[in-house]
């Protein structure tokens, strides 16, 4: 994807997968003007979007937060809100109609106009859920949804049957409905998995098959899927994001197989993309959020850069204004950091308690059968300083290229028990850290890792 830039909205808090939707536009308005913004409370863990069946807007916002379901409208006002009777955390949510479906660790559950219709209790870790859409797909079938689950399978639910599943030789991660609708037959549905692996399965009444299954450009796990037409071919495209920060493009042929048309890397785990006319009438931008809370798009290079800025008539002096008040808030942080670390540093001694920053580790730690090691990833909002690796067992550690970071190992001796001790220094602005270990089969025990982000005063989450 040469003829793709990047550009940066804004940076918001730490996001959830699935928690950004591109609303369609019904007023010419600039992209960075703030609309309107809730109240701050628990987590959102899911977003969807939602309308009539009968049209094809979809400008009503729905958000799970624990057990809780509410609905906002474009102008910021609360017009539904629904307290289920699941005793999980509703984790993922699929909104079309009247209908709400939603899913928690194990529970699924479906909702017709706030009335509770169907329930299954899966005994497998419920990993994305999707329905399907179109009234001519069920024939006869009840409601009709799609689970990925923890035990490499896709488990499909039929009103508050199981009906059957469908085995894969990975995790399934995300699931998406193929051209946003089913494809041809409305019942096709497209997947992928931890192992970084794409695929499109086919699920009609009584059994369902595998179309195809290719491995993607990377072993990253695929946290989020979006179709919709960013090439201007006949059908619409399948994007794709990744763990590893890797946003994947592919065009669809006639005979429904995919042709990988470009990539772009970011560096950080992406969280949610979707698509539409945001900075420009004419050209389709892909919008995409991390779990650092970036908001950036990827557009082609071929649109002017100033298209949406307003012209100013010396905007060379404006430009060394802002630099200037930069500079000015640059000098202010600093100054007080060296204060606050004063101040810390005579408190050490029992004076007073030292106030220690909280911060949220995203984690990660998969088996790679085509490397035969075990991949970690950590990643922070906030620069990582260094990273310490305890382990009880005799692991070894493989050299990442990406990584930015000096590893440095200490030896097993009389003052280290430890048979693995390690640091991982990390350079300048580097949030997010990949590890990859070796075992001998068979062996089990403990591994620790202590993260230390750059903020003062120094403090370590484990």
């Amino acid at each position: 994807m040469q003829n793709y830039t990047r550009t940066d909205f804004a940076q918001v808090g730490t996001t959830n997968r699935g928690c950004m939707r591109v609303i369609p536009a019904d007023k010419d308005k600039d992209f960075d003007l703030i609309i309107f913004k809730t109240q701050p409370g628990a987590p959102i863990q899911s977003l969807a979007l939602g309308g009539p069946t009968s049209s094809k807007k979809k400008d009503k916002i729905f958000v799970s937060s624990q057990n809780t379901v509410k609905g906002v409208n474009r102008k910021g006002k609360t017009f539904f809100s629904m307290e289920t009777n699941m005793a999980e955390t509703a984790n993922r949510m699929f909104v079309r109609g009247l209908d709400v479906v939603l899913t928690g660790r194990k529970n699924y559950s479906r909702y017709h106009d706030t009335v509770d219709k169907n329930n299954y209790l899966c005994t497998e870790d419920i990993h994305d859920v999707v329905s399907l859409v179109y009234e001519e797909a069920w024939g006869d079938r009840e409601y009709t949804s799609i689970l990925a689950c923890g035990n490499s399978t896709l488990q499909i639910i039929e009103g508050n049957n199981f009906a059957y599943d469908l085995k894969l030789n990975s995790v399934p991660f995300t699931v998406a409905l193929f051209m946003s609708d089913g494809g041809h037959t409305k019942m096709m549905v497209l997947y992928g998995t931890k192992s970084g692996r794409l695929g499109l399965a086919s699920l009609p009444k009584g059994n369902g098959k595998v179309v195809w299954e290719m491995d993607t450009t990377s072993g990253a796990c695929v946290t989020t899927i979006s179709c919709y037409n960013v090439t201007g071919g006949q059908f619409p495209d399948i994007i794709v994001g990744k763990e590893d920060g890797l946003i994947e493009i592919y065009t669809i042929d006639e005979t429904d197989n995919p042709h990988l048309f470009g990539t772009f890397s970011c560096e950080e785990s992406i969280t949610g993309i979707s698509c539409g006319n945001v900075s420009s009438k004419t050209e389709i931008d892909i919008i995409v959020c991390t779990f650092t809370g970036w908001l950036f798009s990827l557009a082609k290079t071929s649109r002017p850069m100033i298209e949406n800025l307003p012209v100013a008539a010396n905007f060379n002096v404006k430009m060394q204004q802002l630099r200037s008040e930069v500079e000015e808030l640059q000098s202010k942080v600093n100054e007080e950091r060296l204060r606050y670390e004063e101040v810390t540093k005579r408190q050490g001694a029992g004076a007073g308690s030292t106030f220690f920053h909280t911060f949220q580790v995203h984690e990660n730690f998969e088996y790679s059968a085509a490397l035969g090691a075990y991949n970690l990833t950590i990643e922070l909002v906030i620069p990582i300083d260094f990273v310490v690796v305890q382990s009880q067992l005799p692991i070894r550690l493989m050299e990442v290229e990406k990584n930015a970071s000096v590893v440095s190992e200490v030896r097993q001796d009389a003052l280290n028990p430890w048979p693995l001790l390690a640091s991982y220094r990390c350079q300048a602005n580097v949030c997010r850290l990949e590890l990859r270990v070796q075992a001998n089969e068979g062996d089990s025990g403990v591994i620790n890792l202590y993260v230390c982000p750059k903020i003062m005063p120094k403090c370590a989450q484990v």
